[in-house]
């Protein structure tokens, strides 16, 4: 009897001690099952030029949070996003559709308030894992709507702290802020339905209630969508980080930006920081991303000195620049660190991904895949055989190398027509390909428009630098 013991003990010993005598055996991502319900984190960055990261080339300001944030997991260098522009692109990754399928193309500026926004009957990602036992929140930058029906707190998230409208000053004063007003005020700050009077710099604000909101929920899973504004216009700079600004930078503008992004990266170091110190970073799955490409195009309303390069195009194109961005995904321990990922990904694939982790089916018609598989290397094959995109008179399909694109000059006040790049020869989208290809132009146009078929016009339309050809409305406009 004492020898089966002892036997027993043996065996159960081998089991559990690394296979050498040194440190223990790394556990292989793509072996180990994921936790069951993880915390789901999306951080999204507003109009964040692509080339302005530091892991991404940039050295204007240096971004250690951001780089470490990419450092810490899988960096996807094709990463895209839906459209060009706020809402669209964030009502594609908040239902894992094309917006394009229920017509939501455009920034909700003019038109009837009942119909303006992400529509009643989309599903987001925050109803699919509220119903899967989740605390669900949202803090920031909403955009998909102003009517009650359109709230965030009618769309899934249980708590909401933030703003309504497309943009939002930094820097608020209690004093200055209005007893009530319009939705659309870029001064009203809601705590749920209610109006807040704020002192502070919204960035730092949206922090604190980032970090209260996962300690609330500390024993149950929970969804956080946190929104930021920075780096998005008004270009205001908070007294704190002028010390920190290079002097090379003497543009008042650029000196703004920068300040924003000074804050964003604190930000997102002092939300990582404290999921590590309370033992949650284990436990979370964070998707880093922003809407779209950095606003650097003048003039532009929303003209914010954002540099794209080696991109070509800007927020708004369907060039490169307006539509790939900055994309980690990141879930310690459950992941490898530090690696790359080089096949096309889309911000549509962050719901699926979420809910595939979380046990939940979310039905219907998804466009956006389950990217787990093919980030921790259990599928070898890319996630999507084509990507396409439509903004009002632009369109382009990504099929492995190739793109084709009919993209808007804005100065010039007309399209391009279809032109061709190799992108893995050409990432600057100077080399047009088109004359030498016509057959793949042939292709790639056809399949566009057989996409294209399912998608639905217009709910509402654009200004006219986003819709040319668009009728002035009688309705205000709101950004």
């Amino acid at each position: 009897m004492r020898r089966s013991l002892h036997l027993l003990f043996v065996l159960m010993l081998a089991a559990v001690l690394p296979a050498s005598a040194g440190a223990p055996a790394p556990v292989r991502a793509a072996e180990a099952e994921p936790r069951a319900k993880p915390n789901v984190l999306v951080i999204l960055a507003d109009d964040l030029g692509y080339a302005d990261i530091g892991v991404h080339g940039g050295g204007e300001v240096r971004t250690p949070n951001l780089d470490a944030l990419a450092a810490a997991g899988v960096r996807c260098t094709n990463g895209y996003v839906s459209a060009p522009y706020c809402s669209p692109s964030r009502a594609g990754f908040l239902t894992g559709r094309y917006q394009t399928r229920f017509g939501h193309e455009f920034n909700p500026h003019v038109g009837e308030e009942a119909k303006l926004g992400l529509p009643l009957d989309q599903r987001t990602i925050a109803d699919h894992l509220r119903t899967a036992g989740y605390a669900t929140g949202l803090i920031g930058k909403w955009h998909q709507g102003f009517s009650p029906a359109h709230h965030p707190q009618s769309r899934g998230f249980d708590d909401y702290f933030g703003f309504l409208v497309g943009g939002h000053n930094y820097l608020l004063r209690k004093e200055a802020a209005p007893k009530f007003g319009s939705a659309h005020s870029h001064d009203l700050i809601y705590r749920g339905r209610e109006v807040q009077k704020l002192d502070g710099y919204t960035t730092d604000l949206f922090t604190d209630e980032a970090i209260g909101f996962i300690d609330r929920h500390a024993a149950r899973p929970w969804f956080l969508y946190l929104a930021y504004n920075a780096v998005h216009t008004p270009l205001e700079i908070a007294d704190k980080f002028r010390d920190r600004l290079p002097a090379s930078a003497t543009d008042p503008a650029r000196r703004g930006y920068l300040s924003l992004l000074l804050g964003l990266d604190d930000a997102v170091g002092r939300v990582v920081a404290h999921l590590r110190k309370t033992g949650r970073d284990k436990d979370t799955l964070i998707f880093f991303l922003s809407d779209n490409g950095g606003s650097g195009r003048k003039p532009f309303f929303a003209y914010n000195t954002a540099l794209n390069t080696p991109l070509r195009g800007d927020k708004g194109q369907t060039l490169e620049g307006g539509i790939r961005v900055p994309f980690f995904v990141v879930w310690p321990g459950r992941q490898p660190a530090g690696t790359t990922y080089d096949q096309r990904v889309i911000a549509l694939d962050l719901l699926p991904t979420a809910c595939a982790l979380a046990g939940v089916k979310p039905g219907g018609e998804l466009d956006g895949v389950n990217l787990w598989p093919h980030l921790t290397g259990s599928i070898a094959t890319a996630p999507h055989a084509e990507l396409h995109w439509r903004f009002g008179p632009q369109r382009a399909v990504r099929r492995g190398r190739w793109k084709l694109v009919d993209w808007r000059d804005f100065e010039a006040k007309s399209n391009s027509g279809w032109q061709l790049y190799d992108l893995a020869q050409d990432i600057g989208e100077r080399n047009n390909l088109a004359a030498q290809r016509p057959e793949l132009v042939t292709e790639l146009s056809q399949s566009w428009d057989r996409w294209n078929e399912k998608n639905l016009a217009p709910v509402w339309r654009g200004t006219p630098n986003e819709d040319p050809g668009a009728h002035a409305a009688a309705a205000p406009l709101r950004e």
